[in-house]
């Protein structure tokens, strides 16, 4: 433990959190990457991502929930592959915020968590289906394995 830097001891020291993997794809049912693993139609799931509006989301309830658990901190995936954000953004409106839910779930559990005394992590990914080369791989790729 006393190779670990200070500010990160409390890491190891929390031992139980909560990582909260949630998006519009929660509302299929069949897990975080069913767009990829399943080749949904992307204009279908964006469509259907658009209209996403989880009424039930109550970030105050889950941080309740993880505090009386014991657990230490929390993760939420703010972003998933599929490029939805769960925040208000100037760089796209494919968000929570500016789509059917008009909320920003990010800053809700940031919030929510933090009053209960909880940690907060943020995942993020910066992979985004909408863009061909998620799915081609880069255009120069082929070539540049060629000239090795």
């Amino acid at each position: 433990m006393d190779s670990i830097p200070e500010y990160w001891r409390w890491f190891p020291e929390s031992r139980f959190g909560l990582f909260i993997h949630w998006g519009p794809y929660a509302a299929i049912g069949r897990g975080e990457q069913v767009l990829l693993r399943e080749r949904l139609d992307q204009a279908e799931y964006e469509d259907a991502a658009c209209r996403w509006n989880p009424g039930r989301c109550d970030p105050r309830e889950w941080a309740r929930v993880a505090k009386d658990a014991g657990m230490k901190y929390a993760v939420l995936t703010t972003r998933h592959h599929d490029g939805y954000c769960l925040w208000d953004s100037k760089l796209t409106d494919y968000t929570s915020a500016a789509q059917a839910p008009k909320r920003d779930f990010v800053r809700e559990f940031i919030e929510a968590f933090r009053a209960e005394g909880l940690r907060i992590g943020l995942y993020y990914s910066f992979m985004d289906a909408r863009v061909p080369a998620f799915w081609e791989g880069r255009a120069d790729r082929d070539d540049a394995l060629a000239a090795a």
